[in-house]
Parts: structure tokens; C-alpha cells; sequence
């Protein structure tokens, strides 16, 4: 099972963290953010609009140490782009599309379930190779013989 796209997606959104783009965004991220189909067609805008952005974002110090009941982090990058956002729109239409995504584990749970049922007790006795076999097959609704 090949994550590396989604892991790309991760990788490039933190551009709307504005502490993050701070120290780490330029062109080659924000020409990567074409990952992300809805911002595909955006690219261009944000490029004209990147160094005013970068310019906003000089200085800005965000604490990334958010625990599971403590939305901080959260409330800190929503309050910068409510007060920012109007500077560069483009890039305020980009976050608020990368902000209603919906992080969840649903399809690695879903993954999960497939393989109890496939497997049952015995997943950990199973070879590697053949319980990714097995469950290509049942994501691509194939069957053997």
C-alpha cells in the first residue's frame, strides 16, 4: 500500500502554518502544493502572491506543542489568517480549502478490518507478501481462481 502522495499532501500543507512558512517556504513548496487537486489551478496566484505572504509570516512564532484537549495550535493559526487572510487572497482561499479537510484514521481502520476478516488471528503468522497480495485484491474487488 503506497502512502507517498498522502505524505506529500502532509508535507506541503504546512505551508499554511505560518511559522512553518516562515522559516521553510518557497517556490519549489508552493509549486508542490499542485499535490492537493482543489489547489492545482492556484498555483500561479500563489507564486504572485508568495513574497507578501512571506513577509507576514517574518517573525511569527506559533507553539506546536498541542495536546489531545488543548487546541492552541489550532486557535492560533485560525486567529493569524482571520487577521492576515485579507493581504494575499489566494493564499487565504488555498487555507480555508486546506482547512476543511477532515483528518481522520478511517481508511487505515478500514484497511485494518479487511484484514482481521481476511486473516483473522493468524495475521501475524501470515507473510508479508501474501497479506498485501490478499489485500490489493480485496481493495481492487479481484479475486483468485
Amino acid at each position: 500500500f503506497d502512502c507517498s502522495h498522502m505524505y506529500e499532501v502532509l508535507r506541503v500543507v504546512q505551508a499554511f502554518d505560518p511559522s512553518w512558512a516562515a522559516q521553510h517556504l518557497d517556490a519549489n513548496v508552493v509549486n508542490a502544493l499542485a499535490v492537493v487537486k482543489p489547489l492545482r489551478n492556484m498555483t500561479a496566484a500563489l507564486l504572485r502572491e508568495l513574497p507578501a505572504y512571506l513577509v507576514a509570516t517574518a517573525g511569527v512564532v506559533i507553539d506546536h506543542s498541542e495536546g489531545k484537549e488543548d487546541h492552541s495550535f489550532t486557535e492560533q493559526v485560525l486567529k493569524w489568517w482571520a487577521t492576515n487572510g485579507s493581504k494575499f487572497p489566494a493564499w487565504a482561499e488555498a487555507a480555508q480549502i486546506i482547512f476543511a479537510f477532515t483528518p481522520n484514521s478511517a481508511a487505515a481502520e478500514r484497511v485494518f478490518s479487511m484484514l482481521k476478516s481476511m486473516f483473522g488471528d493468524q495475521q501475524m503468522e501470515t507473510l508479508a507478501d501474501i497479506i498485501q497480495t490478499a489485500l490489493m485484491l480485496r481493495i481492487n474487488e479481484r479475486r483468485v481462481g
